[in-house]
């Protein structure tokens, strides 16, 4: 009875050894090989089930290879990449040769010279740069002994003090004419640009006078005129201090500040003059009338100007008396006649005219101009 028991019992193992084949199959690797089934009756009757799968046969190298490269997707090179890259002769160092033809060759200009025509350039610009520093300090210092070395303070304040204005002539070349004579071109040559080159406002009130006007702001604007910004600086800030200790606790005058002024230009173009000649020689007047620097209307009060220095800027063959652009003082009817590097110092408050320029049509004659210089109250 028990081996009939154990007949069944291995009779249906192989049954459901078998039925469940195609399912396990169906889960097996491909790798796997089924050797062989066998139900086969051993010792004692008894059915016994010999190995379902088979052991899993080695692969060669070969074989690993080609199954590694199916897993692996393959990958493609996009050409506009490589087209993208410079060539390779801008990578060298050195200059290569490319022979477009046979017998001729040309220089190929690689990466290298281009660094170096841009580092030539910077080094120009800085040395330009270094160049155009040194020439405003020496300016400044230069327009500093001017003032403080060799103007005749002490006769200034006094005539101020007395007569309410003073005249110097030789303000910039007295202390050196080699280099007083050179800026003094400069500055005229820095007005003539200006003119040329519209950055000025023509005077309406003096139409027919032909004269224009600029503020010395300094600034973006100081490449427009640095001479002249630079003269306007050094004065501010050198001669105040030279006339308040000159004169004191004088009551005449207040405290003259030596951080602030007002700047500007007055300019004469014998071109326009004879343009505006004949239209308005009969409608404008020669004669100007007498004035201050702080007016008469009410804000005289306000106004904090005190003192006005006035440097004529000309051809060295000017002469106010033949070519105009004198001053007048209207107390005893005094006229001033200025020429190149005429420096006036006027209080602010004395009745003065400046005679219209008239020029000439000859070389350096064209063209004048006065720097004016308010210095204020502190």
């Amino acid at each position: 009875m028990r081996n009939q028991k154990m007949s069944i019992s291995s009779s249906f193992l192989c049954v459901l050894a078998f039925s469940s084949l195609p399912s396990i199959l169906s889960f097996a690797p491909s790798s796997t090989c089924v050797e062989r089934l066998v139900c086969r009756r051993g010792s004692g009757n008894k059915l016994e089930a010999g190995p379902l799968f088979g052991a899993r046969k080695k692969m060669s190298m070969k074989e690993r290879r080609k199954q590694r490269a199916k897993k692996q997707p393959g990958f493609k090179v996009d050409r506009s990449l490589l087209d993208d890259l410079p060539p390779v002769d801008s990578w060298e160092k050195s200059k290569p040769m490319v022979a477009f033809e046979a017998g001729t060759e040309v220089e190929v200009e690689t990466a290298d010279a281009v660094d170096d025509d841009e580092t030539a350039e910077t080094q120009a610009k800085a040395s330009s740069l270094v160049q155009s520093q040194r020439k405003s300090v020496d300016c400044l210092t230069y327009f500093r002994k001017c003032a403080e070395e060799s103007f005749p303070i002490r006769a200034a304040t006094e005539s101020i003090e007395e007569k309410g204005w003073f005249q110097y002539d030789g303000f910039l070349s007295s202390h050196d004419a080699g280099i007083g004579n050179a800026l003094l071109s400069d500055m005229l040559q820095e007005v003539s640009e200006m003119l040329a080159n519209d950055k000025m406002q023509r005077d309406i009130a003096r139409l027919g006078d032909a004269e224009f006007t600029y503020s010395i702001v300094g600034g973006e604007e100081y490449a427009n005129c640095p001479r002249i910004t630079e003269f306007v600086v050094s004065l501010t800030r050198h001669l105040p201090p030279l006339i308040n200790k000159e004169m004191g606790l004088s009551a005449s005058m207040s405290t003259l500040d030596a951080t602030k002024s007002m700047g500007s230009l007055r300019v004469f173009d014998r071109t326009t003059y004879n343009g505006l000649g004949e239209l308005l020689s009969s409608t404008v007047s020669s004669k100007r009338p007498f004035a201050t620097i702080l007016g008469d209307g009410e804000e005289v009060e306000k106004d904090a100007r005190l003192l006005t220095a006035m440097l004529f800027l000309s051809s060295d063959k000017w002469s106010s008396r033949e070519h105009g652009g004198g001053l007048t003082i209207q107390e005893g009817g005094v006229e001033l006649e200025v020429n190149r590097d005429s420096l006036i110092l006027l209080r602010s408050n004395v009745s003065h005219r400046q005679e219209p320029w008239i020029g000439t049509d000859q070389d350096g004659l064209e063209q004048a101009a006065c720097v004016v210089l308010h210095f204020i109250k502190e």
